[in-house]
């Protein structure tokens, strides 16, 4: 017994990336492992694991000739590993996204652009964090039911030299991961989280997110878009009870 237990100690442990992760969503794909098409930003060690700050920094921007049609986002150990796929355009300027999100344990968080060529080109940085999934929801439970839904949308700079601007959407909404306790009841609470964002800007798609539970709790996106004369930029929300938003924004330049 104890010469099994020793063995079974020593077993390297289940690369979830290549045993799972890559099989189900990249099979036979070649994937480059680089930095020269995105850059991935997170924190070695997160302060709260449930509310973890990523960013993707494009090396290039969106053009005709060269562009990153989708970058997905996976924490490998969390329950749901996939953060999400966010599709993108050429009408996004440049394809930097930054969010935030929930890291349950010591894990890999990867990201993987996908350009208009067809090749992959992949990130991947470890962080040390633990609990994000389960972590208790920071506001009032019956509050943020009284929110759902309500949504925010800013420009945080100013007119860059290629025209572009960065764009925050804010969004209430718990994104309730299925693993935390109601503090009273001592019950779990139902998942119920976002699932799909789409933004325009004066009707044109600018982009889409398809997201999960790993995304932190008030779902909060900045990205970047071409706010020609000003006009408006809407936002389509639909989460994982079947609800859903539409609202609208005026932007001005």
């Amino acid at each position: 017994t104890a010469l099994s237990f020793t063995a079974n100690a020593q077993q390297s442990k289940v690369d979830i990336w290549e045993a799972f992760l890559k099989p189900k969503y990249f099979e036979n794909v070649e994937i480059i492992e680089d930095t020269d098409v995105i850059v991935l930003k997170t924190p070695y060690r997160a302060e709260d694991a449930a509310v973890t700050p990523v960013s993707i920094k494009a090396a290039f921007p969106q053009t005709d000739e060269r562009s990153i049609d989708k970058i997905y986002m996976f924490v490998d150990e969390n329950p749901q590993p996939l953060v999400g796929i966010f599709h993108l355009t050429k009408d996004m300027g440049r394809a930097d996204l930054a969010m935030r999100i929930r890291v349950d344990k010591y894990t890999n968080v990867r990201a993987i652009a996908v350009l208009n060529n067809g090749e992959h080109h992949m990130v991947t940085n470890f962080v040390k964090a633990q609990g994000g999934c389960s972590a208790p929801l920071a506001a009032d439970y019956a509050r943020a039911l009284d929110n759902l839904g309500n949504m925010k949308f800013k420009t945080v700079s100013d007119l860059n030299e290629d025209r572009t601007m960065v764009g925050q959407f804010l969004l209430s909404h718990p994104n309730v991961t299925g693993m935390q306790k109601d503090q009273k009841t001592q019950l779990f609470r139902p998942a119920h989280y976002v699932e799909k964002i789409k933004i325009f800007y004066n009707d044109k798609h600018i982009m889409t997110a398809e997201t999960g539970f790993s995304v932190s709790s008030d779902p909060s996106f900045r990205f970047f878009f071409k706010p020609l004369d000003g006009g408006e930029l809407r936002a389509e929300v639909i989460d994982s009870k079947g609800n859903e938003w539409t609202e609208k924004f005026p932007v001005k330049t």
